[in-house]
């Protein structure tokens, strides 16, 4: 039986780890061919092959998302190789804990060149080949916190919103040739940078389970939930949803207070 993105073509950043490598696997499995992009090499190229050792179509390519050649490299290359290509998913991002009255402008520059920027980038040099085509798909990785705020993440937040501004332009600017784009609004996940922030704490299971006893499903997400709905986004079966964003946070921002 095909999947539902057989025979499609599709850019993932940030498959190293995480979202972005449970996306990749998600759309392998569902039949496209990926291309992953980190700057993770050595996780990159292991995440890539044990997509492939499972079946799937994935290559994996060395890239900053912030750095304007290397896009365009990257997109030139799958236009070269494919002819097309079907979907994007700009989910490469970084995170740093600081209060508002903390940023260091380092840390400002590096947060937004590669949440924003390299969202921006990678849609500008896929955009006109979807045009071309009259068909494409752009699926964003926001956040919930893009509108419930963390005081330890005021820049990744601010990154988050704007991503959805941004989405929703690209929506209403380039619907009218055939594409779509969205973006999705994970809670906490459970990857390894956040297992790794439950054992940085002192008393790490305790710490967890005071996280997810906020959540009114008692959980966190997994990786492979938000790889599905990239799928859906990505797939015939959304072919009608476009300028939103999908909030996936087990109600969690639903909430006004705890019962």
């Amino acid at each position: 039986m095909n999947g539902r993105l057989q025979e499609r073509v599709a850019i993932v950043t940030g498959t190293a780890r995480g979202i972005g490598r449970a996306i990749a696997a998600a759309y392998a499995r569902e039949g496209a061919s990926v291309l992953g992009v980190d700057v993770l090499d050595e996780q990159g190229r292991a995440a890539a092959a044990e997509i492939v050792a499972a079946g799937g179509r994935m290559r994996f390519a060395h890239g900053d998302v912030s750095n304007e050649e290397e896009v365009r490299a990257i997109v030139r290359g799958v236009l070269d190789e494919h002819g097309r290509i079907d979907v994007l998913v700009n989910n490469a991002a970084v995170q740093k804990e600081h209060l508002a009255a903390d940023v260091r402008v380092e840390d400002f520059h590096q947060i937004v060149s590669v949440n924003l920027l390299g969202c921006i980038l990678f849609c500008r040099e896929v955009l006109p080949s979807m045009v071309e085509r009259r068909s494409g798909v752009i699926v964003n990785l926001s956040s919930v916190n893009a509108f419930a705020a963390d005081p330890l993440l005021p820049v990744y937040g601010a990154t988050k919103a704007a991503i959805i501004g941004y989405t929703k332009s690209v929506a209403v600017a380039y619907g009218r040739h055939g594409i779509r784009a969205n973006a999705i609004c994970p809670g906490d996940v459970d990857t390894e940078l956040n297992r790794a922030f439950f054992e940085a704490h002192p008393d790490p299971v305790a710490f967890r389970s005071k996280v997810e006893a906020q959540y009114p499903l008692r959980r966190i997400a997994s990786a492979d939930e938000i790889a599905r709905v990239a799928v859906f986004l990505a797939s015939d079966d959304a072919a009608f949803v476009s300028g939103t964003e999908m909030i996936v946070d087990g109600a969690v921002t639903a909430r006004i207070y705890e019962l």
